[in-house]
Parts: C-alpha cells; sequence; structure tokens
C-alpha cells in the first residue's frame, strides 16, 4: 500500500487538474475517486473543488504486486534515490530484467532485494551490452508516472557514443525499426517497422574517432545502435551491428535522465560519469 502526503506548489482550478498536471493515469484517478482514498487538508474533496498552494494531499493508494525477482545480495551503484524512486548505473554485459522465471544475474534481482519488502519495478530497460542509468519505480503509481513521462516525452534519456571519425556534426535519424528475420537477436530498418527517431550531436573528435550525443524521441529495442549502423557509423564495440574487434565492450552509456519528479513539478536531473 501506498501512503503519502503532498504539499501543493500552486493553486489549481480543481483536484481533478492537480492530479492531470502530475500525470498520473485517469485509471487510478478514477480508482482513488471510488474509493475516496484522497484527502485535501485531512478531509475528502470532490474532484472538481479548487485545490491552492499550501493545501496538503494525502492519497491512500493500493494495488496488488506479484514479486517477480529471486532477490540476489545487491551491489549497486545508486545514483540518486527518493521516496519514489531508484536511479542506478548498470553496468555494460549486465541484463536488466529476467527473461524466464527463476532466471538470476540481472540488475532488477539485486534491485529487488535492495527494495524488499518494497517492489522493484521496471520503467524502460538498456541493452546487456550499455551501461547507464535506469530509473525503477518503487511503486505502482510512481511507475505509472514514469511511464506517462516517457509517452509525453516529459522524461528524456541521453546517451554518449563513440563511433568513427566522419559522422555530421548534428542530425537526426527517422526510420522505423523491426526484426530481422535473418538472425533473431538482430532488428533492422524496414518500412512495416515501429517509428523510430534519433537525434544526435558530435560533441568531440579524435584523430581515428567520433563521440556523439544522443537523444531518444521512441525507445525501440537497439535503436540507436541500428539507426547509428544505418547511416555508417556503427558504435565501436557493438557485437551486433559493427565489425568485428577487440574493443572490450560496446561505447555506448546512458549517462543522463532528465525528468519531474513523481507527485511534485520539482525537475529531476541525474548524470552517470562515462566509463570509457
Amino acid at each position: 500500500m501506498l501512503f503519502q502526503t503532498i504539499a501543493i506548489a500552486k493553486t489549481h482550478a480543481s483536484l481533478r487538474d492537480q492530479l492531470q498536471s502530475w500525470l498520473i493515469p485517469r485509471k487510478r484517478q478514477h480508482q482513488m475517486r471510488v474509493a475516496r482514498s484522497i484527502q485535501v487538508n485531512g478531509h475528502y474533496r470532490h474532484f472538481n473543488e479548487p485545490v491552492a498552494t499550501g493545501d496538503r494531499i494525502a492519497m491512500t493508494y493500493d494495488e496488488p504486486i506479484r514479486l517477480a525477482y529471486v532477490l540476489e545480495t545487491p551491489h549497486l551503484d545508486i545514483r540518486y534515490e527518493d521516496d519514489n524512486l531508484l536511479i542506478v548505473d548498470k553496468p555494460a554485459g549486465m541484463k536488466t530484467h529476467p527473461n524466464q522465471p527463476g532466471e538470476t544475474g540481472t540488475l532488477m534481482n539485486q534491485a529487488a532485494a535492495y527494495l524488499a519488502p518494497q517492489p522493484a519495478l521496471i520503467t524502460h530497460r538498456l541493452d546487456m551490452a550499455t551501461s547507464g542509468l535506469l530509473v525503477i519505480a518503487k511503486n505502482p503509481l510512481a511507475q505509472a508516472i514514469i511511464n506517462r513521462q516517457l509517452a509525453t516525452k516529459t522524461m528524456h534519456r541521453d546517451y554518449l557514443a563513440v563511433v568513427q571519425r566522419g559522422i555530421p556534426k548534428e542530425g537526426h535519424i527517422d526510420a522505423p525499426i523491426g526484426h530481422d528475420p535473418q538472425d533473431k537477436r538482430k532488428r533492422m530498418i524496414r518500412l512495416d517497422g515501429a517509428p523510430a527517431v534519433t537525434h544526435y550531436q558530435r560533441i568531440a573528435e579524435t584523430a581515428t574517432t567520433a563521440t556523439v550525443l544522443l537523444r531518444l524521441e521512441t525507445g525501440r529495442t537497439h535503436q540507436i545502435r541500428v539507426h547509428l549502423a544505418s547511416i555508417g557509423y556503427p558504435i565501436i564495440g557493438d557485437p551486433l551491428y559493427a565489425s568485428p574487434s577487440n574493443e572490450p565492450r560496446m561505447r555506448l552509456h546512458a549517462y543522463r535522465v532528465r525528468l519531474t519528479k513523481p507527485l511534485s513539478d520539482e525537475p529531476l536531473t541525474v548524470i552517470s560519469p562515462v566509463p570509457f
């Protein structure tokens, strides 16, 4: 069960407007309205009534959660934590989450152990070969809000990658991505694929390589890897989309997330040092 009390930062014409500004999904608003599990200053208030700066909203939200992960001793590199979120650095070479019941060795196994008896709820994923920031929700309401931020593009995930020298200074790649019928591990550009847009900017260059900053508009599997390879600049060390090399790892890192803290108007930026 989730119970939180939040001081309102600014006046809204209705309690419903306040909840919608926090991106609480309508279904969950309806559940709390029917259960009368939201109070303002200690009393139930109808959703069409106004709320003012300094009012205190108390919310009780209950949703059954199935514990989905085998617990493993946590060795987490924590970059940020509050009542709703845990943001950690995933190392390259570790899976984000299990693909089979009972599977171990993933970051979510460790996160679940760290947060127990609270749940560890995934909001997005990183490829096994990619390092960097992963946002984990501590309750279903926070998870739903982060998912809404991703869907409305108010949460931003920024990546750094190293490619061969010569990539243009900046650009965007708008190309749909789908499964590669020749290799089930891979994705490819295909007309019947899901829409995918990646923006990039070259921020550094050496005699042989270039470092690019990338921002996703969509979140397709292998999106950055496929898009950069499609314009002739695969990520150095990519085991699927680049030529074989002796690189110890793929040089792709989720180095920054920018979002609004759930149930607040407060922006949050978290940065992870680049490990290559």
